[in-house]
C-alpha cells in the first residue's frame, strides 16, 4: 500500500514537473545529473596519465600512435599481446586525436555531449512512441542510470564505445537511409561490435514493417530482412569488410590476432563475472525486454519472438568472448527500443507506466558496477563517496585501502 501511494503520487509529481514547454531539454538535463551524480567519473586517472604520464590508461597511447599515421601506427611499447592487433580498424578516436591536437580533455567533452544525445534522443523517440511524457520521463531515466547511459561520462580510459552506441542511434532513428548508411559505416570503423550490433538494428526495422504491415509470419519476417530498409545493413555490411579487406592486404599484410578465439567469460575464474554483467547491463530494463516476450507470447506472435529470440542469442554469445562484457552487451540497447515498442502496441499506457517506473526505481537506486577485464568488477562511486575518498587520500586515513 506504501509502495501504491509512492507510485501515485509520484506520477502526479511528473505529470506537474513536465507541463513545461522545454520539458525534454529540463528532463535531459536532470537525467544526466542523476547519472553522473550516482557514478561519478574516474577523473583522478585522467589526472594520473595527462599530468603524471602514469595509470592505466594504456589505450590512448594507441590512439595518438595510430593518429600519427592511421595506417602504419608506431608499436612503441607493445608486446606481441598488446591491444594494437585488436584496434588497427578502429579509426573514430585516432581520427578525433588527430584533428584535436590529442587533445584527451576535449576528445573527452564530446563524447559526454553524445552521450547527453543520446539521452535527449531516447527520451524524444519514447514520447513520439507513447505520446505521454511520464513514460519518456521513465524511460529515460532508467536508461542513463544503466551502464550504456552511464559509460559516456565514465569513460575516460580511451575506448570510444559512446561514440558507437550514438552512430547506431542516430542509424536505428534515421528516416534517411543515406544519413542511416553513413552512421553505420562509422559506427562499424569506431569498434567491431557494432559491427555485428548492425543486425540489431536490422531486427529493429523487421519488426517494425512487422507491425506496420500487420504481417507476422515466418517467412514474411525473413523476406523483409532483405527488401525496404533492411537493404541499408547489408549494403553496409558489404562496403566495410569489402574496405576492411583491402586495407587489410595493402597497408596489414602481415598482420595476425593473438587472441586464441575462445569465449573468455566462460574460462577460470571469469566464468563467475558473467552472471553479474548479464544483470548489470540492463539491470531493471530487463523488465521492459521480459514484458516485451511476454507481450508477444500472450498475442502468439510465436514467429516474431523466435526472430528477436535468435538475435539476442548472438548477443550473448558473442559477447563472452571479450572481458570487458558490459561493454559488448550494451551493443544490445535496440532490444530495449524494441521491447518498449512492444509494449507501445500491445500494452495499456497504465501497464507501461508500471513496468517502466519499476525499471526506472531499480536503475536509479541500483549501483553502477562493471567487468573490466581480467573478472574485476567495478563499482562506480557517487559524487559523495568520491569526496570521502579525496578526503582520506589528504588527511592519509587509509578507510578505503
Amino acid at each position: 500500500m506504501i509502495f501504491e501511494d509512492f507510485y501515485k503520487s509520484t506520477l502526479l509529481w511528473l505529470e506537474e514537473k513536465l507541463k513545461s514547454g522545454n520539458w525534454l531539454l529540463t528532463l535531459t538535463f536532470w537525467c544526466v545529473a542523476v547519472s553522473i551524480f550516482l557514478a561519478f567519473p574516474p577523473y583522478t586517472l585522467l589526472h594520473e596519465y595527462i599530468y603524471q604520464h602514469s595509470g592505466v590508461l594504456d589505450a590512448w597511447t594507441f590512439v595518438h600512435n595510430q593518429a600519427d599515421n592511421l595506417l602504419h601506427p608506431k608499436e612503441i611499447g607493445y608486446g606481441v599481446f598488446s591491444r594494437r592487433n585488436a584496434v588497427i580498424y578502429r579509426w573514430t578516436l585516432p581520427f578525433l586525436s588527430f584533428i584535436t591536437g590529442h587533445n584527451i580533455i576535449l576528445i573527452i567533452f564530446l563524447q559526454a555531449l553524445l552521450g547527453i544525445g543520446n539521452i535527449y534522443l531516447i527520451a524524444r523517440y519514447v514520447y513520439a512512441q507513447s505520446n505521454d511524457k511520464v513514460t519518456a520521463c521513465l524511460f529515460a531515466l532508467a536508461f542513463s542510470n544503466i551502464f550504456i547511459g552511464s559509460w559516456a561520462f565514465v569513460d575516460i580510459h580511451g575506448y570510444g564505445d559512446t561514440f558507437a552506441y550514438s552512430f547506431l542511434l542516430i542509424a536505428v532513428l534515421a528516416r534517411s537511409r543515406a544519413l542511416a548508411s553513413v552512421f553505420l559505416m562509422m559506427a562499424f570503423f569506431t569498434d567491431e561490435r557494432a559491427v555485428v550490433a548492425g543486425g540489431y538494428v536490422l531486427l529493429w526495422w523487421m519488426l517494425r514493417k512487422a507491425y506496420e504491415t500487420g504481417d507476422f509470419r515466418f517467412k514474411t519476417l525473413i523476406k523483409n530482412a532483405f527488401l525496404g530498409k533492411s537493404q541499408i545493413i547489408w549494403m553496409s555490411w558489404i562496403l566495410y569488410f569489402a574496405l576492411r579487406y583491402y586495407i587489410g592486404k595493402s597497408y596489414f599484410p602481415n598482420h595476425r590476432y593473438t587472441y586464441d578465439w575462445a569465449p573468455i567469460m566462460l574460462k577460470d575464474l571469469n566464468r563467475y563475472g558473467l552472471g553479474s554483467s548479464l544483470w548489470t547491463v540492463f539491470e531493471g530494463m530487463w523488465l521492459i525486454i521480459g514484458a516485451g516476450v511476454l507481450a508477444l507470447c500472450l498475442t502468439r506472435k510465436y514467429a516474431l519472438l523466435f526472430v528477436l529470440a535468435a538475435g539476442f542469442t548472438v548477443l550473448i554469445s558473442t559477447a563472452v568472448y571479450v572481458q570487458d562484457v558490459d561493454r559488448a552487451l550494451s551493443y544490445g540497447f535496440p532490444f530495449l527500443l524494441m521491447g518498449l515498442f512492444i509494449l507501445s502496441k500491445e500494452a495499456s499506457l497504465p501497464v507501461m507506466r508500471g513496468i517502466l517506473f519499476v525499471a526506472a526505481f531499480i536503475c536509479v537506486f541500483h549501483p553502477l558496477l562493471f567487468t573490466m577485464g581480467f573478472n574485476r568488477i567495478i563499482w562506480v562511486e557517487p559524487f559523495p563517496v568520491r569526496l570521502l575518498m579525496a578526503a582520506d587520500r589528504v588527511f592519509d586515513l587509509n578507510l578505503f585501502n
